[in-house]
């Protein structure tokens, strides 16, 4: 661990010139568990030897990866161990969600000692999480075939593992996207778990990089890629005002001619204030353009949301050919013909998936007083044949 980021001054540096014969303040680091209430973690600090005066300190607490006010409640002040004693409490208010995240560390600083030597100047406070709530995970809905009549089972990804596999996923991860988007994309177990068999994406708002919102992005660009045949994935899509979840691929060539003479095509898309209805879509055009050419469709569900149970989305894809499908419901056609005159048709190589969750944009616009935080996308399985 890093501790040397803390200001000099929040270190007690120079202390060195302090009275040998005072006592010496000695700090411990702690781990906790979050718990489903707030409550009042009591973190004891002591001294070497009894001492014949009172002595005292400053401490307060900063936030490393927890969060000021959602995680913790800030503490500072003047802690007194009485002469002839040698412990004192100090109490850090810890505050809980029933959120799947991350562990997530609070520092406590020590400085302006009098009459005791301060050589560590600070504890480490790890919240370890102890929460397995998913948001709506009724496993009820849509399942598609194990098998299709002259097709095989090429790659799957179930998700049964304890942690994502990085032999198929990358992390991206960063604050700046298209789409005047505002969340920023963490990696690792931030925003991504796994759990009862499902991957679990989740959109929070929280401050993080001068941004208001967190989310992830995940792909398998470089690990699996493919060139036609049936994909399925069954999930569970999030809702609200400026959510923006998406299952979606991009031409394996993206690095080389970038965006959008790859090519993309969005499995499916959702704005979360019309969560009854998804979109299919492919994005096309020359190199070296800023902007695609988009043809798109709908499919919506009667009387229910894409959140209230889990549905199979699927591409049948061949050559010159891409079809989409949610529940096996064909819904839209693409073909050469479907494209702009004169545009290349950029669907005959092979392409690697996305899956993310994005907070706000052109076009589902930003999130309001409505929309309800966290969200989660539920992704069951992902499944290609050829």
């Amino acid at each position: 661990m890093i501790k040397n980021t803390i200001p000099l001054v929040f270190l007690g540096f120079g202390i060195s010139c302090q009275n040998p014969e005072m006592p010496l303040l000695l700090v411990e680091d702690a781990q906790i568990l979050e718990r489903d209430v707030n409550h009042v973690h009591i973190h004891t600090v002591s001294i070497s030897d009894p001492f014949n005066k009172d002595i005292s300190f400053q401490c307060q607490t900063t936030g490393v990866t927890a969060t000021e006010g959602e995680d913790f409640t800030h503490f500072e002040g003047v802690i007194t161990i009485p002469k002839g004693e040698t412990k004192a409490e100090i109490n850090v208010p810890i505050l809980t969600d029933t959120l799947m995240e991350s562990d997530e560390v609070i520092w406590l600083g020590f400085s302006n000692p009098m009459n005791v030597r301060i050589q560590d100047g600070l504890s480490e406070i790890k919240i370890m999480n102890d929460d397995t709530f998913m948001v709506n995970d009724d496993t009820s809905g849509y399942y598609s075939p194990l098998s299709y009549p002259g097709k095989s089972l090429v790659w799957s990804e179930e998700f049964d593992q304890s942690s994502l596999d990085m032999n198929s996923w990358n992390y991206e991860t960063g604050g700046y996207w298209f789409n005047n988007e505002l969340q920023y994309y963490r990696g690792g177990t931030a925003n991504t778990a796994l759990q009862n068999g499902k991957l679990v994406i989740t959109a929070k708002k929280e401050t993080y990089q001068n941004r208001e919102h967190t989310s992830a992005r995940l792909t398998t660009e470089g690990k699996v890629e493919y060139k036609y045949g049936r994909i399925d994935v069954r999930g569970k899509f999030p809702k609200g005002q400026g959510i923006w979840p998406a299952i979606w691929l991009l031409g394996n060539d993206h690095s080389s001619v970038g965006w959008p003479a790859c090519g993309e095509l969005d499995m499916v898309e959702l704005l979360g204030h019309t969560p009854q209805t998804v979109h299919g879509s492919i994005n096309y055009g020359p190199q070296g353009n800023s902007w695609a050419h988009t043809k798109t469709s709908t499919y919506s569900l009667s009387g229910e949301d894409f959140s209230d149970k889990y549905h199979v989305f699927s591409v049948l894809w061949k050559e010159n050919s891409i079809q989409y499908y949610v529940d096996d419901n064909l819904y839209a056609t693409y073909t050469p013909n479907n494209i702009v005159s004169g545009q290349a048709w950029r669907f005959n190589h092979s392409f690697f998936f996305i899956l993310n969750i994005a907070v706000g944009g052109d076009w589902p616009g930003n999130p309001d007083q409505t929309t309800v935080f966290p969200q989660q996308m539920l992704i069951d399985y992902i499944r290609i044949f050829q």
